[in-house]
């Protein structure tokens, strides 16, 4: 028997089961049956890998190449052989898709809207039945593990949301190879085998036989969101709406500090955290990759460190110099896995602003100058012909153009020279300082309100200008 969760103000329901069980059509019931009585999103919460497969099938050469591709990797994972290097890329890809996607689902409970979904992440079985694809694949390396270890991750932490009631379509192969004759029938099986061992953090799971008659199913299914739905009373107001505003107004204020290493973004956000904290609900948010505090650690190890560091850092710069080719796949995960870390972050910013507080960032994502080093899409400004790391730069593009769209209500742009910026930060890239410093007064974070102020005065005086315009723009 579902339980209302402490501290939840609306439901999550989710929909599980094998392809053809029926989770569409009963979901869009469902959906009429709460959107009847409440704000609610339907949240598809699968990798949909067969559906983008399918879709290219029709196509000539690329879907003859892919359906092979996928016969030969269907093959190996029977035979218990070694997965090949494109199964365990794409397999990643296809993660942190579903990961993307989960963090969307979040963020609409947040802002107070009941969800459904379809399908829902588990980390108990690895495999197709929505668990870690990386785990289940027989191949092993020290890339292997490390992505693996970080799907692992994503996928706990993931599961630790339970929902509030899941509901299992139980269904047999010749049904679901009846209703789904362009699926695979080994995968199918598969999913049909581990679907009845999953978990879910503990919810409560309701049994459905998909094979009954729809109205059955649908009886079954209704009145099971109907309990749920009697533990959350209707909210009385409106949500928040996906631009983070509550009737026409931001709940909360989002200042952004932008500018290049060394303009003193962190020590000036930090301060006005720490000083207006008295007066108002405040939070610090770092929007930045973090990518290069970290190869700064590395290179500080002993012996190897050095060597590992000057790799990374010529990887790095081939990936953000225009002209040139993305070095490799694993550069390209890495940069993309940085994206959706930063993506994270900024949900969180996102939410908190929607709750009320004043969030002051450190950095904020862009979208019209692509490059990590002026925090806008990384995969796009090198070259790739590979079709995956073009994939991956597409996906990025999509994350940065969402978050661009929620705009700061303030920007305020720390402007400062490359020399000056390079004697406060000597251990950083003095040319790409140079590309930062040239590159951020061209950026407009899509039309934002937007002041400049020259950070080569003193920390003090620059601190007291952008309190001076916090007044200005009524925001303290």
């Amino acid at each position: 028997m579902p339980q209302p969760i402490e501290g939840r103000h609306q439901p999550v329901i989710a929909l599980v089961g094998c392809d053809g069980s029926g989770k569409s059509t009963v979901g869009t019931t469902l959906l009429v049956q709460l959107k009847a009585e409440r704000p609610t999103a339907f949240c598809h919460l699968g990798k949909q890998a067969g559906n983008l497969g399918r879709a290219l099938e029709p196509i000539p050469f690329l879907g003859p190449y892919i359906r092979g591709k996928s016969k030969k990797e269907t093959a190996r994972t029977r035979s218990g052989k070694r997965a090949g290097v494109l199964a365990a890329i794409s397999g990643f890809i296809f993660s942190m898709r579903r990961v993307v996607r989960f963090m969307a689902m979040r963020a609409k409970h947040e802002r107070g809207l009941a969800i459904l979904t379809d399908r829902y992440p588990q980390n108990v079985v690895p495999g197709p039945m929505d668990g870690p694809s990386l785990a289940a694949l027989n191949r092993d390396g020290m890339g292997m593990r490390l992505f693996s270890k970080i799907e692992r991750a994503l996928y706990s932490r993931m599961a630790r949301f339970r929902p509030d009631v899941v509901i299992r379509l139980n269904v047999d192969l010749a049904t679901a190879l009846q209703r789904k004759p362009d699926h695979v029938p080994y995968k199918l099986a598969r999913k049909i085998e581990d679907v009845s061992q999953v978990e879910f953090a503990g919810a409560p799971i309701v049994d459905i036989d998909a094979t009954a008659p729809l109205a059955e199913v649908l009886t079954q299914a209704k009145e099971t969101v109907r309990k749920v739905l009697a533990l959350y009373p209707a909210p009385a107001t409106l949500p928040v709406s996906k631009s983070g505003h509550k009737n026409g107004q931001r709940a909360g204020i989002l200042v952004a500090l932008v500018g290049c290493d060394g303009s003193g973004k962190s020590s000036i956000s930090e301060y006005l955290v720490e000083h207006f904290a008295a007066e108002k609900p405040m939070r610090y948010g770092y929007l930045g990759l973090g990518s290069g505090d970290l190869g700064r650690r590395i290179g500080r190890l002993p012996l190897i460190g050095p060597a590992v560091e000057k790799k990374l850092n010529s990887k790095a710069k081939k990936a953000r110099t225009k002209g040139e080719k993305i070095p490799g796949m694993l550069t390209a995960i890495v940069m993309f896995t940085f994206s959706v870390i930063r993506y994270r972050r900024f949900l969180r910013v996102k939410r908190a602003v929607e709750a009320g507080f004043f969030v002051v960032t450190d950095r904020y994502p862009q979208a019209e100058i692509s490059g990590h080093q002026c925090d806008g899409p990384g995969l796009s400004t090198a070259y790739s012909h590979n079709p995956f790391i073009r994939l991956l730069a597409w996906l990025e593009r999509g994350l940065y153009r969402k978050i661009a769209q929620f705009k700061p209500d303030l920007v305020i742009l720390l402007d400062v020279d490359a020399e000056t910026a390079f004697q406060r930060k000597p251990d950083h890239d003095k040319e790409a300082m140079q590309a930062k410093s040239a590159l951020m007064p061209q950026i407009t974070f899509n039309h934002a309100q937007l002041e400049v102020i020259d950070a080569r005065q003193s920390y003090e005086a620059v601190q007291e200008q952008v309190v001076t315009l916090l007044c200005k723009h009524n925001l303290i």
